[in-house]
């Protein structure tokens, strides 16, 4: 790694100085009322620590569909502070099918707002600083904003719906995640449940999507595909899926889920029918039970640290897919370009482990894919006759790994410095593996319970070049090994995020 001069550290230093400034005075005076915090006339710390990290309660209220924990045998009506319009009469059950079945909505708008945004301290002489061409500067400090909505209209249907608004070009609007969550579908309370729409899924184990401290993503956002053809973007585990999936809680300790969603494919070409679907598995011993009403373990929580616990849970799931890439050989110099549809199938299995004792917790997972068909193949020949020499395609297959851990504590309610790493692991056929280590040092603040502030570093190994030529594409990285030489290992940025939400 390059030594850091002086002068850089005061650029650090100053830089981290001035984003700070910015997030306690500029956001000074917002306040967070969520959607859920309506609802509940609660805090936003009932569920979560750092958010959008969730505390075990938290966790046991999204497993239940967004609905509280019950207790001595009441309903999730029964925590509801928010005054709320009926559409329907209760007695309509009774004469159902002959009418139709109540609902309710709010009286108040269930809506909620976030925005985010990031600015990145490029290291002097590192592939980052090279790449944006300057040390840092204001762009991205807003740059996305979320409008949520989220409720129920009865004491087993609920919804959840998020539309994003970014300064990327490519889609400055997005709906992220839109669905219903049948619960209680049949048998015992949480066992068997239907979520159907965009969903935050596929969920490959027990806890939330973005329960990382430094983090967007619990799982590292590396898309396999795109080491090998750079027209995929398939990530595995990265959610906000159409589809519908199954899931519930057995015995109070036991998750499940089973689901089937879209297919992907590639710019200019036609998704196929949907084709992935993906089962998961995961037990907890010890802490507050998966659903929140089971007996707690050996240690009953302390109610002045909601986020502690002794407990440790397993998750293992499989997976099956579909991507439809361009394989490259429908490109020729000098010619019209056109997408060739190859059909790479996705196989994959994987575990994960979390462990916690009181203010400490362990996250650690590790995945395991193989695609059948990712390679890009040779790019037809434009010939001086002015015909065209066909490409030719590459059908060998090829394995990678994913390997991720992240150790934290929770020295006070606000401030949770934790220490993350990320490791990817890819072979080809007729070459030695290729692999990329991230490590990634930081702090998550609470400066208000609804303003949050993430500093974190980036240091970063490249050995070798993945085929598609680039790490950045695949997921995010931005080292690369120089002419010469076959691996590279450097700190390229220190990166300060702040979200508000209201």
């Amino acid at each position: 790694m390059r030594p850091v001069s002086r002068r850089a550290i005061g650029i650090l230093l100053a830089s981290l100085l001035a984003a700070l400034l910015v997030t306690f005075g500029g956001l000074r005076d917002a306040h967070a009322v969520p959607s859920f915090a309506r609802k509940y006339q609660t805090s936003c710390l009932t569920c979560h620590t750092v958010y959008p990290t969730l505390n075990p309660f938290g966790e046991a209220f999204r497993r239940n569909g967004y609905r509280f924990p019950n207790q001595n045998g009441s309903v999730d009506a029964d925590s509801v502070k928010s005054p709320m319009i009926p559409l329907g009469q209760e007695e309509y059950k009774k004469s159902f099918p002959n009418s139709v079945w109540p609902s309710q909505i709010p009286e108040v708008g269930p809506l909620s707002v976030m925005f985010n945004g990031q600015v990145a301290v490029n290291m002097p002489d590192s592939d980052a600083h090279t790449a944006a061409g300057n040390t840092y500067n204001w762009g991205g400090l807003v740059g996305e904003l979320h409008l949520f909505g989220a409720g129920s209209f009865s004491d087993t249907v609920t919804y959840f719906t998020q539309l994003t608004f970014s300064t990327d070009a490519g889609s400055p609007v997005d709906i992220e995640t839109a669905y219903l969550l049948w619960n209680d579908v049949i048998g015992p309370s949480h066992a068997v449940n239907l979520w159907v729409g965009r969903l935050f899924a596929p969920q490959l184990s027990s806890y939330a999507l973005h329960s990382s401290y430094l983090s967007d993503a619990r799982p590292p956002a590396v898309s396999i595909i795109g080491l090998y053809n750079g027209s995929g973007s398939f990530t595995l585990g990265q959610g906000h899926t159409d589809g519908a999936e199954l899931n519930g809680i057995l015995m109070h300790r036991v998750g499940w889920s089973f689901g089937w969603v879209a297919s992907s494919a590639a710019s200019g070409l036609n998704a196929p029918n949907a084709e992935d679907v993906y089962a998961h598995i995961g037990v907890k011993s010890g802490g507050v039970a998966l659903d929140g009403e089971g007996k707690y373990g050996p240690n009953v929580p302390d109610p002045a640290k909601p986020w502690a616990e002794k407990a440790i849970t397993v998750d293992g799931f499989a997976y099956h897919g579909l991507s439809v890439l361009d394989n490259g050989t429908g490109t020729a110099t000098g010619a019209p370009t056109s997408p060739f549809a190859q059909r790479d199938r996705v196989d994959a299995v994987g575990a994960s482990l979390r462990a916690q004792y009181d203010s400490l917790q362990l996250d650690s997972g590790l995945q395991f894919e193989r695609h059948a068909r990712p390679y890009a193949g040779s790019p037809a020949t434009a010939l001086p006759s002015g015909t065209t020499l066909p490409g030719v395609p590459d059908y060998t297959d090829a394995k990678a790994i994913v390997q991720w851990n992240e150790l934290s504590y929770v020295v006070f309610p606000w401030l949770v410095p934790a220490l993350r790493t990320e490791y990817t692991r890819a072979t080809y056929e007729s070459s030695n593996p290729v692999s990329l280590l991230r490590v990634i040092p930081g702090v998550a603040m609470l400066v208000r319970p609804n303003i949050r502030v993430v500093v974190a570093g980036d240091i970063e190994r490249a050995y070798g070049m993945p085929a598609s030529g680039s790490w950045g594409a695949a997921g995010g990285a931005i080292v690369a090994p120089g002419p010469g030489q076959s691996s590279n290992f450097e700190a390229e940025q220190l990166t300060a995020t702040v979200s508000a939400a209201f």
